[in-house]
């Protein structure tokens, strides 16, 4: 029973290893069971077993990637930190470095933002996408609520704007870096313009 366990999760990783690969090679759109079989050397009963559908499919592989936001950014312990803001910049800087050297990421992000259409059944997909950014929103937005509290925000920002201020140039840094091949040092270019960030959220 355990080997036939280990076997079926060896046959479910390969097809998600598959998926990943073709995705990002031709996109989701024209990518099809078949070929994403062919990939894996293995028959499309076996994607079958495993996923009920391309959605199911795309979602897991979605979900195997755990991309750096799921990984860096814990709320409650960003919240008990005696500097948040220092805190949020260390970790975010600490984001930025690990994704530079993880390929799994790099691809999957890549293919949500480069190579899939969000139509058809795909617009599921789209709607677990923006939730997902909507809940790293609100959690940011909850670490700037807790500095305003502490007056450790500057008058010109409000919790929410600098929330989305936030958001907006890690997620534009990081898709930029993407969609011009990664030609830039992510770290080195985004650490000048996350300083001039915070420091203007402290007020200096």
């Amino acid at each position: 029973m355990r080997r036939t366990k280990e076997c079926a999760e060896k046959t479910r990783e390969a097809i998600l290893d598959a998926a990943e690969a073709v995705f990002f090679r031709q996109g989701v759109a024209t990518t099809t069971l078949s070929q994403i079989a062919a990939e894996a050397g293995l028959t499309r009963g076996a994607i079958y077993w495993h996923f009920e559908n391309k959605l199911e499919l795309f979602k897991a592989m979605q979900d195997r990637a755990h991309l750096p936001k799921e990984r860096f950014f814990d709320a409650g312990q960003l919240l008990a930190a005696e500097d948040i803001l220092a805190t949020l910049f260390d970790r975010t800087m600490e984001g930025l470095r690990f994704a530079q050297t993880d390929e799994r990421g790099k691809r999957v992000y890549s293919i949500l933002l480069f190579r899939c259409e969000y139509i058809g059944e795909m617009q599921e997909a789209l709607a677990r996408m923006r939730d997902s950014d909507d809940d790293f929103t609100a959690r940011i937005e909850r670490i700037f609520a807790k500095v305003a509290e502490t007056r450790g925000l500057a008058p010109q920002w409000t919790a929410k704007i600098a929330a989305s201020a936030y958001c907006a140039a890690i997620h534009g840094l990081f898709s930029q870096w993407l969609r011009i091949g990664e030609s830039f040092d992510l770290s080195e270019t985004g650490r000048p313009l996350l300083t001039a960030l915070f420091d203007s959220y402290r007020g200096r």
